[in-house]
C-alpha cells in the first residue's frame, strides 16, 4: 500500500491520477527533479484561490510554509517524481508518485470529449478531475502513446485545452491562448509563458489553428513546462495541421528560464 503525507506522518494512500481521497476539493501537481521544485507559489496561489471561493483557510501546505514541505519531503523520501497536493474541508494531503519521461515534441489528437463548463471563472483545478479523466480514458482508446496528447473543444467547436496540458500557439506574430469562456484552466505554465513571452498575448475563442507558426503543449511537470507540437490530427486520425517543432525553441527557452530562476531546493 503506497503512503502520503497528512497532518504530519505517513498514512496509506494513493497519489495516482484519479485517485482521490474522500471530501477533496481541490489539488494541484507539481515536478520535483533532484528535489527541487520550480513555481511552487504560482501553484499554490491558484489553489488559495479555489479556497477562498469555498471560504475555507489554508493549511501549512497550501500556504507555502517551507518548513512544513521540507517535513513532508522528508517522510514521503523522495528526491523525483510527480507531487500532488489535495486539499478538503479539514485536511492537505501531499503525494508523491513516479515521474514518467516526457516527450520532446508532441502531437495532438482532437478528441470527441467535449470540455465542460467551469463551476466559475477563473475555473479551478477541482478533484475528482471527472472530465479531464474522460478525454484521458478517450484519447487511451484511440492506442495512442505517450508522445500524443488529446485536445478538447467546447461544446461550441473552440479549442480549450488537452487533456492534461494547456495549450497555446504563434500566429501572425501573437500569442494566441484559449479564452476562459472555453473552460480552459488558468494553467500555472500558461501563466508563466504569457509573462515571459515577449510577445502580444490574445486570448480567442478559434477551431483548430490551422494557420499557426508554432504549437506548443504547456504542463508543468515537462522538462521547462513545455513542448513543441509537430502535427494536429482530427479524432479520426486526419492531419489539420503540421509543423516545424523548432519554431518554438525561442518561446521553450525563455519559459524554461523562467522557471528556473523560480526554483526552490527541498535537497
Amino acid at each position: 500500500m503506497s503512503q502520503v503525507y497528512r497532518a504530519g506522518v505517513l498514512v496509506a494512500g494513493d497519489a495516482m491520477p484519479g485517485s482521490f481521497p474522500a471530501d477533496a476539493l481541490f489539488f494541484e501537481t507539481l515536478a520535483l527533479r533532484a528535489g527541487a521544485v520550480e513555481c511552487l507559489d504560482d501553484h499554490l496561489a491558484r489553489l488559495r484561490a479555489g479556497l477562498a471561493r469555498r471560504d475555507l483557510a489554508a493549511g501549512p501546505l497550501a500556504a507555502g510554509d517551507l518548513t512544513a514541505w521540507r517535513s513532508a519531503l522528508r517522510l514521503l523520501g523522495g528526491h523525483e517524481g510527480v507531487l500532488r497536493l489535495v486539499v478538503g474541508p479539514d485536511f492537505e494531503e501531499l503525494g508523491l508518485r513516479a515521474l514518467l519521461p516526457s516527450p520532446e515534441v508532441f502531437r495532438l489528437r482532437s478528441l470527441r470529449t467535449l470540455r465542460d463548463a467551469p463551476e466559475w471563472l477563473p475555473r479551478p483545478k477541482s478533484a475528482p478531475w471527472a472530465n479531464s479523466m474522460a478525454a484521458s480514458v478517450e484519447l487511451r482508446s484511440l492506442g495512442e502513446g505517450a508522445g500524443v496528447e488529446g485536445a478538447q473543444f467546447d461544446a461550441r467547436g473552440f479549442v480549450s485545452e488537452g487533456s492534461r496540458s494547456s495549450l497555446a500557439w504563434v500566429e501572425a506574430g501573437a500569442l494566441h491562448v484559449p479564452a476562459e469562456s472555453t473552460g480552459r484552466l488558468p494553467g500555472t505554465a500558461l501563466g508563466q509563458l504569457i509573462r515571459c513571452a515577449g510577445l502580444p498575448v490574445r486570448e480567442v475563442e478559434s477551431g483548430v489553428p490551422v494557420r499557426a507558426d508554432a504549437i506548443l503543449v504547456l504542463r508543468s511537470t515537462l522538462p521547462g513546462g513545455a513542448s513543441a507540437v509537430s502535427h494536429w490530427n482530427d479524432a479520426d486520425g486526419r492531419p489539420l495541421w503540421s509543423g516545424d517543432p523548432s519554431a518554438a525553441r525561442p518561446l521553450l527557452a525563455a519559459l524554461a528560464a523562467w522557471r528556473a530562476q523560480r526554483c526552490i531546493s527541498f535537497a
